[in-house]
């Protein structure tokens, strides 16, 4: 193939070169595109930073030198949405309150008890799948689920003994297992002490008679004789004999070569430790008779739910041998030392059994069920209820609807107040003119709440009290009328109980970090407060409050963990206001790590 070399000629057209021409502006050309979609893709994902660098610089653009010098030196906030942050004096845009001037970067001043401020857009909410759920009252009951042993009831137990030394002639309780009624023979035993004891006391009596009927013996040796005879009877009572065994050898007035023992009480056999002609000793032990129609369970408890454990509450019962029979029974006794190895203590429980069916020795399942809140029979809460106590730290006469609505919801059905026609916030105990409009206060009746079916402990209620029929297994569960439960089958009879209602929220909304938890309360619309509270032990799904919270409070119950992640993750910057990429427009107050502080997600 032949080749024209070009000894320089610029009319000649090199076919390379121009396809490298083509190929680099081919690139050009997609390069640039490319880079548009780069610098598109940057001005979507950051447009809340742009816009809010873009409306500050705005602001400074528009405001004069005096505005400036005097914004470096103060900044002002809304004490009421302490998100609202201006660099000069004005009202606040949501409420209308007057601004307040403090220094850059001071810690904003947040309510009482609130450790942080979070701030989060709307879009934020959404991805966090953030749900609300305001505090209430729910009827709360802590379950306790544990093992036990079947033991006989100590008081209902007796361990029959030789009184004298001597031999056994005859047993007529001579198996183990076998039933015995209370007075029933057991055993003869040939005792030739017992003959000398019983024959002294048949001469104390002959001796006595003898005495008595002599018309010669003083009054002196009439009361020896007596004291005698006494102190022979004495005697032979300490030994173990009854007073019947007695009275018939001072009426025959002779001895049986033979003493015969009796069963003290009805029950089974347990033990029988001795066979006819074994020779005993006194104390030696020939039987063990139990009464089994009831038993004690001694259940163990571990050390975190002893508070649950209440005296006579019920117990429900179950067994390998009838896996689908439910016993019941009620709390007896709480030991009163902890085992150190297994933190666990014994709860004895008393149960009936009539039929036989369960045995000594048993492995049983126990369950306990016991409300958190206090609990009793209607007419044990009469008394209360006739004279009722103001909710604590609520000043009377109230004076705002929160404070109304704290004070009524302390009441029980059918307690009096006294409340004001024309403005219903104001509210006391007692009669008196309204502070507000003159207005004699008029006496009023709290209304018993509308009867339902059947309460259960899920539902949310703005009354602290509650009153219904309700099974002793399952007092939390009240039903509109008496009648027989059919909860469990226990056929147990409903009784008319009050039970209160405890300030509960859902576990889910508690951040437990080690030392403390925390909850997520909402303050405004996208806005949550950072709260540490003292919660009670859990109860099923809830916990009971005791302090941080109110009634009414909008917990965060779902996304709470990831509002704290976004709060750690996006920590204020110190010493100046970071302005808020969730909210345009507005400002996140800043701080030290100490209360008062807030973040800006």
């Amino acid at each position: 193939m032949n080749h024209r070399i070009n000894n320089g000629d610029p009319n000649v057209n090199h076919p390379l070169h121009k396809r490298i021409l083509f190929f680099l502006k081919l690139l050009e050309i997609r390069l640039r595109f490319v880079l548009i979609l780069i610098i598109t893709a940057l001005v979507v994902g950051y447009w809340d930073h742009i816009q809010n660098y873009w409306e500050r610089w705005q602001r400074e653009r528009a405001g004069t030198v005096e505005q400036h010098e005097h914004a470096a030196e103060f900044e002002f906030f809304c004490p009421m949405h302490p998100f609202v942050v201006r660099h000069a004096p004005g009202k606040c845009p949501i409420c209308g309150m007057e601004l307040v001037k403090r220094k850059p970067g001071a810690a904003a001043a947040l309510p009482e008890g609130t450790i942080a401020r979070v701030q989060a857009s709307p879009e934020r909410i959404m991805q966090a799948g953030v749900q609300i759920e305001p505090v209430a009252y729910r009827l709360l009951v802590r379950s306790v689920r544990t093992y036990g042993v079947i033991e006989p009831d100590e008081t209902r137990v007796a361990r029959i003994a030789a009184r004298f030394p001597g031999r056994i002639e005859k047993l007529m309780v001579n198996a183990v297992g076998m039933n015995v009624k209370r007075g029933e023979p057991l055993a003869r035993i040939y005792s030739p002490r017992f003959l000398a004891a019983a024959q002294e006391y048949i001469q104390a009596l002959n001796s006595e008679r003898q005495t008595k009927a002599s018309s010669v013996a003083g009054a002196d040796e009439k009361r020896r004789a007596a004291q005698l005879s006494e102190y022979a009877r004495q005697r032979l009572l300490l030994a173990g004999f009854t007073e019947q065994q007695l009275n018939d050898i001072r009426d025959a007035g002779k001895v049986a070569n033979t003493v015969t023992l009796y069963s003290p009480l009805a029950g089974t056999v347990l033990e029988k430790k001795s066979l006819e002609g074994d020779v005993v000793e006194e104390s030696s032990m020939l039987y063990t008779i139990a009464d089994l129609s009831r038993l004690w369970v001694q259940v163990s408890v571990i050390e975190s739910d002893l508070a649950s454990i209440k005296p006579q509450m019920p117990v429900e019962i179950t067994t390998v041998a009838f896996p689908n029979e439910i016993f019941y029974g009620t709390v007896d006794f709480i030991y009163p030392t902890v085992n150190p190895d297994s933190r666990t203590a014994k709860v004895r429980v008393v149960i009936d059994n009539p039929a036989g069916r369960l045995k000594p020795g048993m492995y049983v399942t126990a369950s306990m069920r016991s409300p958190v809140g206090e609990y009793g029979p209607v007419a044990s809460f009469q008394k209360q209820a006739a004279a009722p106590q103001p909710a604590p730290n609520i000043k009377l006469p109230t004076m705002t609807p929160e404070g109304a609505d704290r004070y009524l919801n302390s009441l029980a059905p059918g307690a009096m107040y006294y409340q004001c026609p024309m403005d219903k916030e104001v509210i006391s105990d007692k009669p008196g003119d309204c502070p507000k409009c003159g207005m004699h206060l008029e006496m009023s009746h709290k209304a018993a709440e509308p009867k339902k079916a059947v309460e259960r402990v899920d539902e949310p209620s703005t009354e602290q009290w509650a009153e219904g029929w309700s099974c002793p297994m399952h007092p939390d569960e009240l039903a509109a009328g008496p009648g027989v439960c059919t909860i469990c089958g226990c056929g147990m009879k409903l009784e008319k109980i009050r039970i209160e209602r405890v300030l509960s929220i859902p576990e889910s909304a508690v951040i437990d970090t080690g030392t403390r938890k925390i909850v997520y309360v909402e303050s405004q619309p996208g806005v949550y407060d950072s709260r540490a509270v003292k919660l009670g032990e859990r109860a099923g799904a809830f916990y009971p409050v005791i302090e941080g919270l109110k009634l009414g409070d909008r917990v965060v119950e779902r996304g709470s963990f990831l509002i704290d992640a976004e709060a750690r993750l996006n920590p204020p910057a110190t010493g100046g206001t970071a302005p808020s990429a969730a909210m345009p427009g507005m400002a996140t107050p800043t701080g030290g790590a100490h209360a008062g502080h807030q973040h800006g997600s």
